[in-house]
């Protein structure tokens, strides 16, 4: 992406910063956190600046010159035009592909409990990801996710996601029907640093979702900071099954075609 491309990238993208920045600005309101943390902790900017994950505090330099420049704004309006000119001038993101992507999904290692995590971003172009012609790919991908888990996780005992897409049947109809049906919220919320929260509010064409934007920006003054998720149209679910549940589901049909396994 030219230094052109990143501009118009920018000014597509800025209803979205300027909800991110809303939201974490109402938050710090509410709750007495600084506009730094909150800014850290509510948005997805870290990312979206090619800083990746946030582990704890963030420590990255450019991370922190971005933020002292934000608190020396004197408005909203300053602010939302150094977020835009620090996203211009970023590096742009980038994901470190391993033999645990698949497609358009990737999964944690099981944890000390045994509990494999499952993420899905949107590696398909031109096409909805989750529409009914992309469905066997999907599908396809999974299956081939599914049997690497249990061939090399022997202690992988059960699957969890956090995502707004467990809203969609159509994400849904990918996943054994008993991990579709245990969503509900997450018991102390979700994370807002990464899309399970955000992504609802971009389209699969790189574009905004405006209307639920509106939705989010006239929930705002009703926010409550121990319950932040509530303003959100379709705030971030939690589902879990047995990782027995996807084999059996995964080996009965075969009307995927082969998986493009990545890298």
């Amino acid at each position: 992406m030219n230094a052109r491309q990143r501009e118009e990238r920018a000014d597509v993208l800025l209803p979205w910063f300027d909800a991110q920045l809303r939201f974490a600005g109402r938050q710090a309101e509410c709750s007495g956190l600084t506009l730094a943390t909150a800014v850290a902790t509510f948005t997805t900017l870290h990312r979206r600046f090619g800083l990746g994950r946030i582990h704890g505090d963030p420590t990255d330099p450019a991370w922190f010159a971005y933020t002292v420049g934000l608190e020396r704004c004197p408005d909203h309006a300053a602010r939302l035009a150094w977020t835009r000119r620090t996203y211009v001038e970023s590096p742009p993101e980038s994901e470190e592909l391993t033999d645990r992507h698949f497609g358009c999904f990737n999964y944690d290692p099981p944890d000390a409990e045994g509990v494999v995590r499952i993420h899905f971003v949107n590696r398909d172009s031109g096409v909805s990801p989750l529409s009914r012609a992309r469905q066997p790919q999907r599908e396809a991908e999974l299956r081939s996710m599914f049997a690497q888990v249990r061939s090399r996780h022997p202690t992988a005992r059960l699957v969890r996601g956090t995502s707004w897409l467990y809203h969609l049947e159509a994400y849904r109809r990918l996943f054994p029907t008993e991990y579709g049906a245990s969503r509900r919220l997450p018991p102390r919320g979700a994370r807002y640093q990464g899309n399970s929260n955000w992504g609802q509010f971009l389209t699969h064409e790189g574009g905004v979702h405006a209307d639920r934007i509106d939705r989010l920006l006239g929930g705002l003054p009703r926010l409550d900071p121990a319950e932040p998720w509530r303003v959100f149209p379709l705030p971030a679910l939690l589902t879990e099954a047995p990782v027995e549940s996807f084999t059996r589901w995964y080996a009965s049909g075969e009307r995927a075609v082969p998986a493009q396994h990545l890298p």
